[in-house]
Parts: structure tokens; sequence; C-alpha cells
């Protein structure tokens, strides 16, 4: 049997490793407002999605869910555009939902805003901060640390091993 052994441990420990590092590539699908959706007074108050979005953490590669009744839309905008709720063209509208995709290299303050009457002046409106999704790395460039699925593979390897011998 000792044969089996010898092959069963590469295999089970290359699926564990594939099964760690596909868990290491998923990204997130926030429903932007959570229940309540992406809606205007009175169904909220001012700084409602700046609370919503505080105990986030949003990476490039995730994606915001933008979840409505009534008539709504959502619009990408600048700093100044969000500040001062400026009704630009370039909206998503239609329907009672849009989905949007981080992009993988994202980082730093992202704006979105109903243009629909006052409600953006309202509170409908969002801004978030995307973290970088990228491995840091240190001084000379090279990975900084180990993930936290490669470290569990590596964990779980060990482990099965000692199981099996």
């Amino acid at each position: 049997m000792k044969m089996g052994r010898e092959v069963m441990v590469p295999i089970t420990c290359s699926i564990m490793v594939i099964l760690a590092l596909v868990g290491i590539a998923e990204a997130t699908v926030y429903t932007v407002g959570d229940s309540q959706g992406w809606t205007a007074s009175p169904n909220i108050t001012q700084g409602f999605y700046d609370d919503w979005a505080a105990n986030k953490t949003f990476k490039g590669g995730d994606s915001l869910k933008f979840v409505w009744n009534g008539t709504h839309n959502v619009a990408f905008v600048t700093k100044e555009e969000y500040d001062n709720c400026t009704q630009i063209i370039s909206v998503f509208s239609g329907g009672e939902a849009f989905q949007y995709k981080l992009p993988s290299n994202a980082s730093g303050m992202y704006y979105f805003i109903c243009t629909i009457d006052s409600h953006c002046a309202g509170g409908q409106k969002l801004a978030i901060n995307v973290t970088s999704s990228e491995t840091p790395t240190n001084d000379n460039g090279s990975s900084a640390s180990l993930t936290m699925g490669a470290s569990w593979a590596i964990l779980c390897t060990g482990v099965l091993y000692h199981l099996i011998n």
C-alpha cells in the first residue's frame, strides 16, 4: 500500500493548493445600501451611503450592485461632480438594477450619484475608497509576504502529509 500513499499525497496536496488559490481570486459583490438599496429621501438620510461604505473594504475586481425601485439612475462621476451633484448626461438608467465592476487595478476614490431631480442633494450618492488588490512588494520588488490562501494551503498540506504517513 505504500505505492498508493506515494501517489495520493502529491495529488491531494496539489488539489489543496489549487482550491486555496481559487479562493484568493474571488471578488466580492456589494449590494449598495444592503436591503435599503439605491434610493433617495425620505427612505434615507444624508450620509446614509457614507455610513454603509465605512465598514467595507473595496478592492479592484469587486462589484457594486445598485438595486432600486422607482425612478433612479447611476452616474460614475468625478469628485467635483459628486460634491456639487452635477447633472451629467452619461448615466445608467432604466430597469431596476445596475452592476459596476471595479477595474482589477483600481485604487483610490470612486464616486457615484443619482442624477434624477434632487436625489443626489438628498443623499443618494456614494463615495468609496478602493484599495489595491495586488500583493504588496518590498523594495526589491519581490512579494512582501505570503497570502492568507497560500499560507493555508501550506499548513493543510503539511498536516495532510503527516496524517497519511
